[in-house]
């Protein structure tokens, strides 16, 4: 376990605060410690929710760079973001999601490909003003 620990804290650049409380890590050391707690028994799968949400761009680079490493070891991993640039980088298949409704999904190239769009800011963007969704309420 603690082998584990230690490759945690260096993939997620914690040494600096690994001996610290909770209460008195700034919130891009929370959110880093959250993740580590999520990693911990190596998942296979992860859900993340807005992972770089108010993290400075450096923080926001480590949690980016863990997700892709995560990724290249075969793993599942489903997050939500407003960052639009970070789904178009990092994801394989997209949902998009308006007002709590999912109104399209597929990979990022038949996105691409079906509304002519360069990157999933425009393609969210061309769905809505279209109006068009092609998942029914459930």
């Amino acid at each position: 376990m603690d082998s584990r620990i230690e490759e945690i804290v260096q993939s997620l650049n914690m040494g600096d605060f690994k001996h610290r409380i909770i209460e008195k890590l700034s919130t891009g050391q929370v959110q880093k410690t959250s993740i580590a707690r999520c990693m911990i028994h190596d998942p296979k799968i992860y859900i993340l929710d807005e992972p770089t949400l108010g993290l400075d761009i450096l923080t926001s680079r480590t949690i980016i760079d863990f997700i892709k490493n995560e990724k290249k070891k075969g793993k599942t991993i489903i997050f939500s973001t407003h960052y639009m640039e970070e789904a178009d980088s990092l994801c394989d298949r997209i949902g998009l999601i308006h007002n709590g409704k999912l109104i399209q999904s597929g990979t990022i190239d038949q996105l691409k490909e079906a509304t002519n769009k360069t990157n999933i800011r425009d393609i969210f963007l061309y769905y809505i003003d279209k109006g068009e969704w092609t998942h029914e309420e459930n």
